[in-house]
């Protein structure tokens, strides 16, 4: 029997779907590596800057 393989939900800013495969497909946040390594970096950014400005 074959898996359903469940995808990215995120959306360009055109509404288009990505279509990348999930990383966890059980989890609450269904994101493929591609975008879970942006958020990563997006959130680093953000902890150097706050670190930077206390």
């Amino acid at each position: 029997m074959s898996e359903r393989i469940v995808t990215c939900r995120v959306l360009s800013g055109r509404g288009t779907q990505c279509t990348g495969e999930a990383v966890d497909p059980n989890a609450e946040l269904l994101i493929c590596a591609r975008h879970l390594a942006e958020a990563q970096r997006l959130i680093h950014e953000a902890f150097r800057r706050a670190k930077r400005s206390a």
